[in-house]
């Protein structure tokens, strides 16, 4: 009787270790959906704000077009104010871009770092490189 009291009291805590690592593993795989979910959506957001450039830029090719046809009409007044807001969409193109990018290089990354670090962790596994 004491030999099977044995076995049924390891077999209990193998259990209990493997259903507590199987909860941690399940946990942390939820948490890493999450977290790549938000990186994509930050990308989703950077690949917007390429797109809104694009079409700044398209207008903007329209607006210097205006600006040289009236350039050539006229002499001043009606293709420097055509450049000017040509400039000023330029602008708007290159703040769009940059930040556009700034999000996608911060985010590209889709690998979820803390949860497996946490997994390592709790598996005893060393994260030294």
């Amino acid at each position: 009787m004491s030999d099977n009291f044995g076995r049924y009291f390891v077999n209990a805590i193998v259990a209990g270790l493997v259903g507590r690592i199987a909860t941690v593993i399940k946990t942390e795989l939820e948490k890493a959906k999450q977290e790549i979910a938000g990186k994509l959506k930050k990308i989703g957001v950077g690949i917007g704000l390429y797109i809104g450039a694009g079409v700044f830029a398209f207008f903007m090719v329209g607006v210097f077009i205006a600006a040289a046809i009236l350039g050539l009409a006229t002499v001043w007044p009606a293709w420097l104010a055509a450049l000017t807001v040509g400039g000023a969409i330029l602008l708007i193109v290159l703040i769009l871009v940059l930040v556009g990018n700034a999000l996608i290089k911060k985010n590209k990354d889709l690998t979820p770092h803390e949860q497996i670090d946490t997994i390592k962790s709790t598996m005893g596994i060393s994260t030294d490189s």
